[in-house]
């Protein structure tokens, strides 16, 4: 029974009938089928990826024996999933034989084998018990020769388990089939899965609702009076099933309003009040993460909850507190995105938004596997303050949490080192202008008080000596000249709203990695009047002028992403910068001229480009169309974005120019009309964005032959662009292309 009232048409009166009604059937049906009965699992929203499976399960069209893999975080409802798909009727009907496995952490290759056969067979008598390993084996094989089988092997860590048993399942191409259950998203890789994984997601808003009325009420449906905080409760859950699944056993048979607002408002408390109940399951995950990655994971509990997390910020931090070790193969921050994306492979943090590149811009973290790290902080003798800033002196856009991690007296040896963020006094001090005592905050290694907003970069922070990590907002964010005291600062991030002035003395700091200045056109003091030594950590300088620039390559050699800003066009119409050749480490750069010169610019030098190049910005720069040859000169060139009137015409034809290894073009905010390409002009292309492109009447139907061509997106442009991108969608659907993706949105 399942049914659902608008609110707005039922009265109040009758709404209280229906409360009644629905009390009374639930306690009816508890005295007919008792508290103790299984409900069947839900899989809510699921539908489709029932039906996707199902058909990859039983397809005929390869009838080799195929591997398949379901993946996702604890809780998510992987084992439902499959136990969903294991008793389908058709599956049944498919198999001549089906057996299901619970792998976990460990297991015995022995108990591996008797377990799959005690599913195939009632003939397991002592004789078997007493068997071999490998004598168990060719039983099986010889059971499950000529017949089509589909075997569940629930909860795999790794592939260890499959590579000692996988002799023993005959390929008689049948159409056997082998199911995996995981939290490695990359598991499917090493056991040679016949698909890619099929990877689980949080349960949508509504898709909670469905679950949790499901296992509170047996009738499926919600009386009105708990309706409210029914709703706030699964919410809270934020999508995990198995969240939703552990307040319901709260809540069945409790009709208390006020026992429902009580765990409305304080549901965490009653879901660790037994944490056996997930923390169990959770930490299985964790208790399975080497040392270097179970550091790096408990730290991420220190975000507020529902945060999304720039991976830049959260691998800088790593670095900071000294989680990361160089190795012979990579950086620092090469080491540390490697420990990110095991972390995600592990199902430990989501994948949030992405870059224009694909790459992952920001993460987030569950809020029960939050409280996992908060608890492991714990128990390795951390504790974890979060306090909240005076809102009566916070703007409305600034962080209202911050969390501090404070040292214990005996580090353990999961170390977290040191305070993060900072205390709320301490935000305080720094907005009112007050001193504070040095000794008190001596020990922090990383500062960000980029949420609050001071007059001028604050001189008592360069006395904090330990400082790794430091994130400042300031009208005048030049720091002084002491800012050198921090000789163990690897990152400088300043948002300002005046152009700033670096002192020289900064070319003294040779621990700096990352030197992030947010917006402007600064200056850095010519390093030639300091002592002659190079910083060879450095790798990221951005919003820095081009006159400071010539000084600065020859001492900073490992430069990965470097952003000018200031005037770059000469005026004879050249487009002109400072010659960046030398930097054979620069993958990114970003040139923004500041002073339009209302003409087609000319770059007439792209020898000063360095051959590892990969990603370009132009913004303003005003280049003409047709000098848009020299940029396909960059060989290893894979993202282009032209920004702001970069290039400026109404026309680009591209004729026979190549950009052999482009992979994503960004046209944004230009006055281009019309656009002539041919396939042949982007071999490699893989993802197209046109933004604010108002004159642009259609994009090249030309782009949709391109092979590589995944998905191109439209946003405020005019309605006839829109047109052109789904037409040409369209066409590649025809053809039975159905790999291209077109997001059009706000268009006009």
């Amino acid at each position: 029974m399942e049914l659902e009232f608008a609110d707005s048409v039922v009265p109040a009166f009758s709404r209280y009938q229906i409360d009644m009604v629905l009390e009374n059937c639930e306690k009816l049906l508890e005295i007919r089928y008792g508290s103790d009965v299984e409900l069947e699992e839900t899989v809510e929203g699921f539908d489709d990826e029932v039906q996707t499976l199902l058909d990859q399960l039983t397809t005929t069209c390869t009838m080799k024996l195929q591997v398949l893999t379901i993946a996702g975080m604890a809780g998510l409802g992987k084992t439902t999933l499959a136990r969903k798909l294991y008793k389908d009727p058709l599956i049944e009907y498919t198999f001549h034989y089906r057996a299901w496995n619970c792998v976990s952490q460990t297991y015995l290759k022995r108990d591996l084998l008797l377990g799959v056969l005690s599913h195939l067979t009632n003939d397991l008598t002592d004789e078997t018990n007493k068997m071999s390993d490998e004598q168990l084996g060719e039983t099986l094989y010889r059971l499950l020769k000529g017949h089509r089988y589909l075997v569940v092997f629930d909860d795999i860590w790794d592939c260890t388990f499959w590579n000692d048993i996988r002799i023993y399942f005959p390929d008689d191409k049948v159409g056997s089939r082998v199911l995996f259950t995981t939290r490695d998203i990359e598991l499917s890789l090493h056991v040679k899965a016949a698909k890619p994984t099929h990877v689980l997601r949080l349960r949508t808003e509504n898709e909670s609702w469905k679950i949790f009325s499901k296992k509170v009420f047996r009738t499926g449906v919600c009386p009105y009076r708990l309706k409210g905080h029914a709703r706030a409760i699964t919410r809270k859950c934020k999508g995990l099933p198995l969240a939703i699944v552990i307040t319901a056993g709260i809540l069945k048979n409790n009709w208390a309003e006020n026992s429902w607002l009580q765990i409305s408002e304080s549901l965490h408390s009653f879901m660790v009040r037994d944490p056996g109940q997930y923390m169990d399951s959770l930490a299985l995950s964790y208790n399975q993460l080497p040392l270097h990655l179970r550091q790096c994971f408990v730290f991420v509990g220190v975000f507020p909850e529902d945060y999304d997390i720039p991976v830049t910020k959260l691998i800088w931090l790593w670095i900071a507190q000294g989680f990361i070790h160089e190795t012979e193969s990579g950086t620092l921050e090469d080491v540390a995105e490697d420990f990110l994306m095991d972390l995600i492979k592990r199902s430990l943090l989501i994948p949030g938004k992405r870059r224009v590149n694909g790459q992952i811009k920001t993460c987030r973290i569950h809020d029960l596997l939050r409280d996992l790290c908060r608890k492991k902080a714990d128990e390795e003798n951390f504790s974890q303050e979060v306090r909240k800033h005076d809102h009566a002196t916070a703007s409305l856009d600034e962080t209202t949490e911050s969390i501090m991690l404070l040292l214990p007296l005996e580090p353990p040896e999961l170390s977290l080192l040191s305070d993060f963020c900072y205390p709320s006094e301490f935000g305080k001090f720094l907005r009112n202008g007050q001193s504070f005592d040095i000794e008190r905050y001596e020990s922090l290694r990383t500062l960000d008080v980029e949420s609050i907003s001071v007059s001028m970069f604050p001189a008592e922070v360069t006395q904090l000596l330990n400082l790794r990590y430091l994130a400042i907002q300031a009208r005048d964010g030049s720091p002084s000249a002491s800012i050198s005291s921090l000789v163990n600062l690897q990152m400088l991030i300043i948002a300002s709203r005046k152009n700033i002035v670096v002192p020289k003395t900064i070319w003294s700091m040779v621990n700096l990695r990352h030197l992030c200045i947010k917006t402007g056109e600064n200056h850095i003091e010519d390093p030639c009047f300091v002592h002659e030594t190079k910083n060879d950590r450095l790798q990221t300088l951005s919003q820095v002028s081009p006159q400071s620039c010539h000084n600065i390559f020859s001492r900073t050699p490992n430069l990965r992403k470097l952003g000018i800003c200031g005037p770059l066009v000469s005026s004879q119409g050249e487009l002109e910068f400072p010659n960046i050749r030398a930097l054979q480490h620069l993958q990114k750069l970003k040139l923004l001229n500041t002073i339009p010169y209302g003409k087609p610019t000319r770059l007439l030098n792209t020898m000063m480009f360095p051959e590892t190049l990969k990603n370009l910005t132009l913004s303003n720069t005003c280049m003409d169309w047709e000098d848009m040859w020299a940029l396909s000169l960059l060989l290893n060139l894979e993202v282009l974005k032209l920004k702001f009137h970069a290039c400026i015409g109404e026309t680009w034809e591209t004729d026979d120019v190549e950009f052999k290894q482009l992979k994503i073009l960004k046209l944004h905010n230009l006055n281009l009309s019309q656009w002539v390409c041919w396939r042949e002009n982007f071999p490699g292309l893989k993802r197209l964005v046109v933004r604010q492109c108002l004159c642009l009447e259609s994009i090249p139907s030309e782009l949709g032959k391109i092979n590589t061509l995944e998905a191109i997106e439209v946003q405020w442009c005019r309605y006839s662009t829109q047109v052109s991108a789904l037409k040409i969608q369209k066409e590649q659907e025809s053809e039975g292309n159905f790999f291209l993706k077109v997001h059009a949105t706000n268009n006009r």
